[in-house]
């Protein structure tokens, strides 16, 4: 069974793993899927364990999340306030094995810690920009509402960097609008 988020628009997809004594050949995307939709730019994120990402939060992009390899525990919180399930947060544990993609919609802020050596593979339905890929706050921020192992991470200069929730709320409403108007 697969696990449910309980945001709007973030939502778990089958996706199939062929496994045999070779390894694996790991389906990480159909346009058929549910939830599923058209991307324009895929990325591999390889992190080793102990490594943090997040929290991010994109204003011009859905993203679709696929785990071919290791174990992470995935925080989301729904930042979007004219959302319906606006502020609530989730926290799934998700390892290659578990035969689930993620969609995490704009809006949706995410935190990925890494728990093993482990590959992220994600598709984009816009192309990534620097100008709107700023918004984030601490990952271990409580008003996002997650609950963390103690244990030392590791940290890009970004994360490390960003502002309090309060802050990431402000940033995404003005950079929200600053798309928007690119956009009209």
């Amino acid at each position: 069974m697969l696990p449910q988020t309980g945001i709007d628009g973030c939502n778990t997809v089958p996706v199939t793993a062929n496994r045999d004594a070779r390894g694996c050949l790991f389906e990480i995307y159909r346009q058929s899927w549910p939830q599923a939709f058209p991307t324009v730019q895929w990325n591999v994120c390889a992190s080793n364990a102990g490594v943090v990402r997040g929290a991010h939060v994109h204003v011009d992009y859905d993203e679709f999340y696929t785990l071919p390899r290791g174990r992470v525990l995935l925080g989301l919180a729904d930042i979007r306030p004219a959302s319906r399930t606006y502020r609530k947060s989730v926290q799934l544990k998700w390892a290659a094995e578990d035969g689930f993609a993620v969609v995490v919609p704009v809006g949706v802020a995410h935190v990925i810690l890494f728990q093993e050596e482990s590959v992220l593979v994600f598709g984009l339905n816009g192309y990534w920009n620097a100008e709107y890929d700023v918004v984030g706050c601490q990952w271990d921020d409580p008003a996002l509402g997650f609950v963390w192992p103690a244990r030392p991470v590791l940290r890009s200069e970004r994360d490390t960097s960003s502002g309090s929730y309060a802050q990431m709320l402000q940033l995404f409403d003005e950079r929200s609008v600053s798309w928007r108007a690119t956009r009209a």
